[in-house]
């Protein structure tokens, strides 16, 4: 069976972590209760999950307080529930053109119906938001600063501290849309003067998908509306009903199993320390040499990363004679390679990056179990496909072809058979995983 190779890690994790999985199942099968809901034992048991979560990522990420921390289904869920939150008509944000489309939409969404005004700092060609030209789109109406700790289609990180401090001189929010670090870098929210940080808890922090979370100062949970009204387990018999913080967020039944995956991914973080944080540097180090070193870039273009830089393991390539959604789908059917193609529900960063026009990027992302041998495979199909022609990439990819190929090649090398066999066709063969993954028929011109 061909080994899987998961380089889409930017969309969510995997494997993820081996404590949050165990600790989700113990809590499914031994417990099972609702938080907020009862009285009765299982149910403390269920509350006391909840806040050991609170108290680890607030921990884990240096908030102020475990009880500024609220839980959402993802963090979409959680940029929705800050941005509908706390705008009002007139209002005026600032934003960039890094950001997911969890925040551009909703700001789209509140421009066209509540008359917000949304102004866009923009990025450069490798994903960094200079900060000059944003703090000149601010003025004395600005409501809140909402930037991307790190872009999700290049890995550029930005400097936090230094957008937390132009928007606290205008008198406006920040909020940080975290769903790409946690996990992958250290954060300090009280250092770091964050007002708000929203984030999923699937992606770098490990945890099950179906979680995310919004951290929220005093001073913006007093300004937050509800985005959804329902059961609270509080007040129940009070029909007109304005929950406080985390309530006015966590509405409804929360995901316990998927909670509990965070606490014991948190705590997990915790325990190993920062150093634990950074496993995914070396692989990501091997991978961009390797990109260097085999491809110039006009047959494959890096976008972004520097060597100063400080970026996540989010690499995007631009091919020149491939389609990227084509050349995702061979990966895929013949190297057992998940990778992403397209506009990585981006809308805005592909115009700065010039791969608009392409239908996005080829994107790699590596994560904290991506091992070199990974990346050694990986760098083994992208120069079967990527070194000669887009045909004959497509051709070395296609395993009936490549079967035959292979049959003729061991044909020529045995002295028979097709003396005029191309040598550089011969040693992509020869090299090429499919070798291994589709081995050739044995050829009736041996027998």
């Amino acid at each position: 069976m061909q080994r899987r190779i998961y380089l889409d890690q930017a969309a969510t994790t995997w494997p993820k972590v081996p404590v949050a999985v165990a600790a989700a199942e113990k809590f499914i099968h031994d417990c099972g209760a609702s938080s907020g809901r009862g009285a009765y034992a299982s149910a403390r048991s269920a509350d006391q999950w909840v806040t050991a979560a609170r108290h680890n990522l607030c921990r884990l990420l240096g908030g102020r307080d475990a009880a500024d921390v609220a839980f959402c289904s993802s963090g979409t869920h959680a940029l929705n529930a800050a941005i509908s939150g706390l705008l009002h008509a007139g209002d005026h944000v600032v934003t960039t053109a890094i950001e997911h489309n969890s925040v551009l939409r909703p700001l789209e969404h509140w421009r066209q119906t509540h008359g917000v005004q949304v102004d866009v700092a923009p990025c450069d060609h490798q994903g960094l938001v200079p900060l000059v030209p944003a703090a000149q789109l601010m003025t004395a109406k600005t409501r809140l600063v909402i930037v991307s700790h790190a872009s999700n289609v290049t890995g550029r990180v930005q400097d936090l501290a230094a957008w937390s401090e132009m928007a606290h001189q205008y008198g406006a929010l920040l909020m940080v849309d975290a769903s790409q670090t946690v996990g992958y870098l250290p954060i300090d929210i009280q250092r770091l003067g964050i007002d708000l940080l929203a984030a999923a808890g699937h992606k770098g922090l490990g945890g099950l998908p179906g979680t995310g979370f919004l951290v929220a100062t005093p001073q913006a949970q007093a300004q937050l509306r509800p985005l959804m009204f329902g059961g609270t387990g509080t007040a129940s018999e009070q029909l007109s009903f304005q929950p406080a913080w985390p309530q006015s967020v966590e509405v409804g039944n929360l995901n316990l199993p998927a909670i509990v995956s965070m606490a014991a991914a948190a705590e997990h973080w915790l325990r190993e320390g920062e150093t634990a944080l950074a496993t995914w540097q070396n692989p990501l180090m091997h991978l961009l040499k390797g990109l260097r070193e085999r491809f110039s870039p006009d047959v494959l273009r890096i976008i972004g990363h520097p060597a100063e830089a400080v970026s996540l393991p989010v690499v995007s390539l631009l091919p020149s004679q491939w389609d990227v959604h084509e050349a995702a789908a061979v990966l895929d059917a013949n190297f057992g390679i998940e990778v992403r193609a397209g506009f990585h529900c981006a809308a805005l960063v592909h115009q700065a990056v010039d791969s608009h026009g392409t239908g996005g990027t080829l994107r790699l992302s590596l994560g904290h179990q991506t091992t070199l041998i990974d990346v050694d495979e990986t760098m083994h199909a992208l120069t079967a496909m990527f070194s000669g022609s887009r045909e004959f990439g497509l051709f070395l990819a296609n395993p009936p072809a490549a079967q035959q190929w292979e049959g003729r090649l061991a044909a020529a090398q045995s002295g028979r058979g097709l003396a005029s066999t191309n040598p550089s066709m011969m040693r992509y063969a020869a090299d090429s995983p499919l070798r291994r993954m589709h081995p050739p028929r044995k050829s009736t011109l041996n027998a």
